[in-house]
C-alpha cells in the first residue's frame, strides 16, 4: 500500500498568524440571494454582532473568577511559581474577568489526583490529560466544549488546524492538544561526553544493529556502569522498539502502518513483538541492561545524573537533549533509529480538557485560547519570570538561557514544551536550535500517516476486558521487554493470558467502530 505523507500548513506561519491577532472571520466567496429563510448580509451582520456582545459579556461579567489550571510537573512548589501567576494573570485580565491558579501536581501522584479531582466534580476550569480525552467524555467528567471553542477559541483552532481534528469524538470536541512531537520515533538517548571519549559519531548510526555496536563499545570501556536503564519506572528496557509500526488503539491492540486499518492486531502476538522479546534477551545477556530494570525506583533522569548509567532506549523529537539536559542536568545526544507514524493517537494524547465541574466554561475555553495563541502566555509557562529563570541571549535570533549563577538545579520555573501550551511561539532555548521550532514543523510533516487517522477507538464496551487484558500486560511486558523471560515461552504465556482474559473481544469491537468510521468518510 502507498504510504501517505500528511500535507501541513507551516506551524511557524500558524504561530506568526496567531501572534498578530488576526481574526478568525472569513469572507464568503460568493454572496447567497436573500430570500425567505435567508438572512440579509445586514441580518447576519446583526447576528454576528449580538453573539460576539454575549460572549464578551460572558467574559466581562465583573466577577473576578479564579481559573485553576491543573497538570503534572516535578515539583508542585517551584520557587517562582507566584511570580509566574502573576504575568498570567497581567495578560488573561486584557481578555476577560479573571485570575489564574496553577495547581502542579506531582508527577507520582499525578494520575491518582487526576482521577480522585474528575470523579468529584472539584471547580477546576482546565485538566491537562496525557490519555487523551476519550475515557473522561464517555464518564461525563468533561465537557463538550465543541460551540464554545467556536466562540472563545476560534483562534486556536485555526492555528491548530488538522490536529484539533485529532481530539474530536463523534465531532465533538473535549479538549484541544498542547504544540508538542505530532509524531515520534525512537532510539537511544545517551551521554554525550562518553560518545566522544569513544570516538563514536552519532551520524553513523542508522539501525539497531548500529545501535548495538555502540552498546557492545560502551560495554567494554565502562563494565562498571549500566549500559542501558528504563525509559520509565516500573518499564523494561525496549518498550518503543517497535514505535511507529503500529497505530496502537488501546494498549495491545493495534492496525499495522503499511496496511489499510482494516486488520486490527494484538499487538502482542504479532512477528514484531516476538522479535523485541529476542533481542531483548539477547542483550540483556549480554549485560547492556541494568540488573533491577522493572524494579528501580529512581527516574532515568536521576540515574544519568548519579553518573553510573550511559543511557536509555526512548521515544526521540527536536528538543529531547534539552529537555533531558534540563532535567537531569547530563548532555545528552540523541541517536533516532526507529519509524515515525502520526496517528490520532500520538496528537490527542496530550490535551487540556474542562472537567464537567467548571463553573466557568466560558472563561476556561478563553484561557485555553490564551495558552494556545498568546507568546508571552507561552514564554511564562515554557521557561518561567525573565530576569530570574530566564535570559534573552540572543533578541534577533529568539534565544534564551539561564541568567549566571542559575541552572537547573536551583532555576525557580521547570516545565516542557508538552505542557505548556503552544511552546512554538515561545523563545528557543540556547541548548537547542534558534530554528527548534521549524524542527518540530518538518518532523511533525515527515510522518507516514496513519490509515485511521481521525479514529478515536470508543473502549465503553469492552471496559471489562481492557481491565482484564491490562492486568495480564502488566504482568508479562516489562519482564519481556527487559530480557528477563526466555522468548518462546514467555510471549506464549503472554498470549494465551490475553487470549482468556478477552482481548479477541477487543479486536472484535475496534473492528465494528473502524467498519463504521470508514463507511462515513
Amino acid at each position: 500500500m502507498k504510504k501517505r505523507i500528511l500535507s501541513l500548513t507551516s506551524l511557524m506561519l500558524s504561530a506568526v498568524l496567531l501572534f498578530t491577532g488576526c481574526g478568525s472571520a472569513k469572507e464568503d466567496a460568493g454572496t447567497a440571494p436573500a430570500g425567505e429563510g435567508t438572512k440579509t448580509e445586514s441580518q447576519a451582520s446583526d447576528t454576528s454582532a449580538d453573539t460576539a456582545s454575549d460572549a464578551d459579556t460572558k467574559l466581562r461579567d465583573g466577577k473576578m473568577t479564579e481559573l485553576r489550571v491543573v497538570f503534572p510537573g516535578g515539583t508542585s512548589s517551584p520557587a517562582d511559581l507566584e511570580a509566574v501567576e502573576a504575568g498570567i494573570n497581567e495578560i488573561v485580565s486584557q481578555y476577560m474577568d479573571a485570575t489564574v491558579k496553577l495547581d502542579i501536581l506531582e508527577w507520582g501522584v499525578f494520575s491518582d489526583q487526576q482521577k480522585l479531582m474528575l470523579s468529584s466534580g472539584e471547580d477546576i476550569a482546565l485538566m491537562f490529560t496525557f490519555d487523551s480525552s476519550k475515557n473522561y467524555a464517555a464518564t461525563n467528567q468533561v465537557r463538550d466544549i465543541t460551540d464554545l471553542c467556536g466562540l472563545y477559541a476560534q483562534d486556536a483552532l485555526d492555528g491548530l488546524g488538522i490536529y484539533a481534528e485529532a481530539c474530536q469524538i463523534n465531532g465533538k470536541y473535549y479538549g484541544l492538544p498542547t504544540f508538542h512531537e505530532y509524531t515520534k520515533t525512537s532510539g537511544l538517548v545517551c551521554r554525550t561526553d562518553i560518545l566522544e571519549e569513544l570516538n563514536i559519531d552519532p551520524s553513523s548510526v542508522k539501525t539497531w544493529d548500529d545501535l548495538e555496536a555502540v552498546l557492545a563499545k560502551v560495554k567494554e570501556a565502562h563494565p562498571e556502569m549500566n549500559v542501558l536503564s528504563p525509559v520509565e519506572v516500573g518499564s523494561g528496557i525496549l518498550d518503543y522498539y517497535n514505535e511507529g509500526k503500529f497505530d496502537v488503539l488501546t494498549d495491545g491492540i493495534g492496525v499495522r502502518m503499511d496496511g489499510d486499518g482494516t486488520e486490527v492486531l494484538n499487538m502482542y502476538d504479532t512477528p514484531e513483538f516476538m522479535e523485541l522479546a529476542k533481542l531483548a534477551y539477547d542483550w540483556n545477556k549480554k549485560g547492556y541492561f541494568m540488573a533491577d530494570a522493572t524494579t528501580v525506583t529512581d527516574t532515568r533522569q536521576d540515574l544519568l545524573a548519579a553518573g553510573n548509567t550511559f543511557g536509555y532506549i526512548g521515544q526521540i523529537h527536536p528538543g529531547t537533549a534539552t529537555q533531558e539536559l534540563k532535567n537531569s542536568g547530563v548532555p545528552v545526544t540523541t541517536i533516532p533509529v526507529g519509524e515515525k507514524a502520526l496517528t490520532t493517537g500520538n496528537v490527542n494524547f496530550a490535551q487540556y480538557m474542562v472537567p464537567t465541574g467548571c463553573s466557568t466554561p466560558e472563561k476556561a475555553v478563553k484561557l485555553l485560547d490564551i495558552m494556545l495563541t498568546n507568546k508571552d502566555m507561552a514564554n511564562l509557562l515554557m521557561y518561567g519570570v525573565e530576569g530570574s529563570d530566564y535570559v534573552i541571549k540572543d533578541e534577533a535570533a529568539g534565544v534564551v538561557g539561564y541568567p549566571d549563577g542559575v541552572d537547573s538545579s536551583n532555576v525557580g520555573w521547570n516545565n516542557e514544551t508538552w505542557l505548556a501550551g503552544n511552546g512554538a511561539l515561545a523563545y528557543a532555548w540556547e541548548s537547542d536550535s534558534a530554528d527548534i521550532w521549524k524542527q518540530y514543523e518538518e518532523f511533525n510533516a515527515s510522518a507516514v500517516t496513519s490509515p485511521l487517522y481521525g479514529f478515536t477507538f470508543d473502549t465503553t464496551n469492552v471496559k471489562t476486558e481492557i481491565t482484564a487484558i491490562t492486568n495480564v500486560i502488566k504482568k508479562y511486558k516489562a519482564v519481556i521487554c527487559a530480557g528477563y523471560s526466555e522468548p518462546e515461552e514467555a510471549v506464549a504465556q503472554m498470549v494465551s493470558e490475553l487470549q482468556a482474559s478477552g482481548i479477541d473481544r477487543i479486536v472484535e469491537e475496534a473492528k465494528t467502530q473502524i467498519d463504521a468510521w470508514k463507511g462515513n468518510q
